[in-house]
């Protein structure tokens, strides 16, 4: 006889609020290699859950609090930064975003010490190895388990753009991959990696992992690994789809789309209808391959349009429809750099030609990433 599937209260949430986590690289700031320079910062902060470890240590997650508008958001993340900035200055490191490191190799990186990280290796073996790779998780409040599933069904077929705009991983062990975002490609071998599913309510998405819980294939709902998840202790639904991004204004840009369309879910009042997987998988490879240079398949007419022109076009939707005028406006005003500079992942691409050194090509990254 089947047992009964465990239950995972949810916490509910203020609906609409906001939290931030960005998975930070070390590194040398004459050669631009990843460095092991996190353990040293924690000796500096103690323990805080603001600035935590991560996987390998030549990572830094910073996580901000909870906040009600993208604005204080982004200002918290801004003051993070800065506060781990200036422990590694006198060590000649410096924080770098990418969503891969251009060429500093996985197999080169130090494990963390760390219980769980331990067991994670066990278990995922080659996969969890390489895993250097680095995003941004946002995490939106919501009022309870039924709601979150249905955000969560609501914002999967726009799941692609997150990834194109934030794009930011095109180099990885010092080839080019020709991809925009190679990131999502390490991330999606997990068993429970990749796009998450549609689901009827909470209590199907309480039965989905009560059996991957029973069967051992997770030790907690922290296991599940979908590039979109509800978090239930934190009341939230997280996206985990998007590359660490090439500078503060894509950020702040990146996280004003996710919560404006969250909000406009929240809202109820955009109309939408469950769109088939095999679309939405297309048009995330499209993300990962062009980043926002893409021609996204609309989900509801079924036609090709520009990435940016398709943004430009729901953002005048998502207006009338539950989204604050801040996270539109914040949208709305990086436009233009999109159109001009386009993703991160061409940033990139450019310098490298530019330079011809990638420890060139990351100093100026650096220099022009916007968050001194």
């Amino acid at each position: 006889m089947m047992q009964q599937s465990p239950t995972f209260p949810f916490q509910p949430s203020a609906p609409g609020t906001l939290g931030v986590e960005m998975e930070w690289m070390t590194v040398d700031t004459a050669s631009g290699a990843q460095v092991p320079a996190a353990p040293y910062v924690f000796e500096v902060t103690g323990d805080t859950p603001r600035i935590k470890p991560e996987l390998f240590t030549s990572t830094v997650e910073i996580n901000t609090g909870i906040h009600a508008d993208t604005p204080a958001c982004m200002d918290e993340l801004a003051e993070l930064y800065a506060r781990v900035s200036d422990i590694l200055q006198p060590r000649q490191t410096a924080l770098f975003s990418s969503g891969t490191h251009p060429f500093s190799k996985w197999r080169d990186q130090t494990i963390t010490e760390n219980p769980r990280y331990y067991r994670l290796l066990e278990r995922l073996q080659w996969m969890a190895r390489r895993f250097n790779i680095f995003g941004v998780h946002v995490h939106i409040g919501m009022p309870d388990g039924d709601s979150c599933i249905r955000v969560m069904n609501h914002l999967l077929p726009v799941m692609p753009v997150f990834l194109a705009l934030s794009a930011n991983s095109p180099f990885w062990n010092g080839e080019d991959t020709g991809l925009a975002a190679c990131r999502i490609k390490i991330f999606e071998g997990l068993s429970q990696g990749g796009m998450p599913f549609y689901f009827n309510d909470w209590r199907d998405f309480e039965h989905c992992a009560g059996r991957l819980l029973a069967t051992g294939s997770i030790d907690s709902v922290r296991d599940i690994w979908w590039e979109m998840r509800p978090h239930p202790d934190f009341g939230t639904l997280e996206i985990r789809v998007a590359d660490m991004p090439a500078s503060r204004n894509d950020v702040a840009a990146c996280v004003a789309y996710i919560r404006a369309e969250a909000m406009a879910a929240l809202a109820g009042s955009v109309a939408e209808k469950r769109i088939h997987p095999s679309l939405i998988r297309e048009n995330r490879w499209r993300a990962c391959r062009y980043g926002m240079q893409t021609e996204l398949i609309d989900p509801h007419t079924e036609t090709t349009v520009p990435l940016l022109s398709w943004l430009s076009r729901r953002l005048e939707t998502l207006a009338t429809h539950g989204a604050t005028t801040t996270d539109i406006h914040m949208v709305a005003e990086q436009l233009p750099a999109w159109q001009k500079n386009g993703d991160g992942a061409s940033r990139q691409r450019r310098l490298m030609k530019q330079y011809r050194d990638f420890g060139r090509m990351i100093e100026t990254m650096r220099q022009q990433d916007g968050w001194r």
